[in-house]
């Protein structure tokens, strides 16, 4: 039986939720192949299953564009920055990810898979649709793995204000359409590749949305990750989302062993616990944030093992024994380690499982998207605590630090948290709930 899974936004995190699912199908003697775009091929390269890729879709400019969300305030987010972000981030791949719809379809031609798994983000429903084409059943995955696209308003969120319900989506479609104007003044080239690029995109989804009204074929969407533990625990609280099949968070998976220098420093003092700071590769780390959290480990007595692509380290700390930054580590080995006592985290959706899974009280420093949600549900749920990432002082920083290594209840919350998502058994329920979609499976 061959399972082709299809990831068209290559990041992180829509790619690994899919390694994740494909590695549940190994022991079921499925063959699982990967079509993605070249940007992923390094997620895949250190798990051994077998990919086709497409051309890039990434824009040239994407690690610049994504560097300036974490930084950006709401006010300059919802007036300007996020139509921006529109424009010239999800609108490129978009239009280059169904150009290469073609070339998806010719794959899946030739393979003749018996199912497609996608990951449902904003190319999904083409995906979907070319499955329909295709004649091929799809199974389209939620990579937020949560509820939280169905809270309006979030759960977190201050009771919106006259002026942030009315008067600034006002404001934001003049200020839009003023920059509009006035980048087809200063770049009339780009502006205009700008809409076309609009048009074309707009004209495929309008054929596939009326392709998918004929066909009559339901999207079968299904999750993998909290959104199973938030509806036992916090129902009284969120919207279920009933849209999806919940399943719990999957096995974390295995990317290497821990670099022998590091071993090393983890083991050295061992009276001295380790805090484990991952901030994901779209955080902006400023100088405050790095001194609170190691002047908070120093009050603390305890050590930080940084993991961030740029060193984050002030100056004046370079050579402190106690701080140690490495440009990549294994999240899922390090969290594992009983020398890592607490995890500073974004709380994006793959750190909040790993961090669970292996019961590592947080301390989440959430950014943006669905991020100050994991973080409110980690809060709610008694196993971590939360940061606002405008509003904090080094004494907050501190003392936070300090609940996360030394507060029993948190510790105790987590660890019963820790045993019920692994109790779930998801990795069977998630191969059964394919297999039973799979219909050269259920011919045998």
């Amino acid at each position: 039986m061959r399972i082709t899974f299809v990831a068209l936004i290559p990041d992180a995190g829509h790619v690994i939720p899919l390694l994740r699912i494909a590695s549940t199908l190994r022991s079921k003697n499925i063959e699982c192949r990967f079509i993605l775009p070249e940007e992923g091929k390094s997620l895949l390269a250190t798990h051994g299953f077998e990919y086709e890729l497409l051309p890039p879709v990434l824009p040239a400019n994407a690690d610049s564009l994504l560097n300036k969300i974490s930084p950006t305030s709401p006010l300059y987010r919802k007036l300007y920055f996020s139509r921006y972000f529109e424009s010239h981030y999800f609108q490129p791949i978009q239009y280059k990810g169904l150009s290469a719809l073609p070339l998806v379809k010719d794959i899946i031609q030739q393979r003749k898979p018996d199912l497609i798994i996608t990951d449902e983000h904003l190319l999904g429903a083409a995906v979907h649709d070319l499955g329909v084409q295709s004649g091929i059943p799809v199974l389209m995955h939620r990579a937020a793995g949560s509820n939280q696209q169905c809270q309006n308003p979030q759960p977190y969120a201050d009771q919106p204000s006259l002026l942030s319900s009315k008067i600034i989506p006002v404001l934001a479609k003049i200020i839009g359409k003023l920059s509009d104007v006035v980048q087809s003044k200063l770049n009339h080239k780009l502006y205009r590749s700008i809409k076309e690029m609009k048009i074309e995109v707009n004209r495929n989804w309008g054929e596939i949305i009326e392709r998918s009204k004929q066909s009559g074929k339901p999207k079968q969407i299904f999750t993998t990750g909290m959104a199973t533990t938030e509806r036992r625990h916090l129902s009284s609280r969120i919207k279920i989302c009933g849209d999806a099949q919940a399943f719990g968070p999957l096995p974390p998976l295995v990317a290497g062993e821990v670099a022998t220098e590091d071993r090393a420093w983890l083991e050295i003092q061992p009276d001295k616990p380790v805090i484990l700071v991952s901030l994901g590769s779209m955080v902006t780390i400023t100088n405050k944030l790095s001194h609170c959290l190691i002047h908070g480990a120093k009050e603390n007595h305890c050590r930080i093992l940084w993991v961030s692509r740029t060193d984050p380290v002030p100056a004046d700390f370079k050579d402190d024994p106690d701080i140690r930054w490495i440009s990549w580590g294994p999240q899922p080995t390090l969290l594992a380690d009983p020398c890592i006592r607490g995890f500073v985290s974004h709380a994006g959706s793959g750190a909040v499982q790993e961090a669970f899974w292996f019961a590592k009280p947080m301390l989440c420093i959430p950014q943006i998207w669905d991020q100050p949600y994991n973080a409110w549900v980690v809060e709610s749920l008694g196993a971590g605590k939360v940061i606002n990432k405008n509003r904090f002082t080094g004494e907050q920083v501190s003392r936070y630090l300090g609940d996360i290594l030394n507060d029993n209840s948190i510790k105790q919350a987590m660890d019963r948290h820790s045993r019920e998502v692994r109790e779930l058994d998801s990795a069977r329920q998630v191969a059964e709930y394919i297999l039973a979609a799979t219909p050269a499976y259920n011919r045998e």
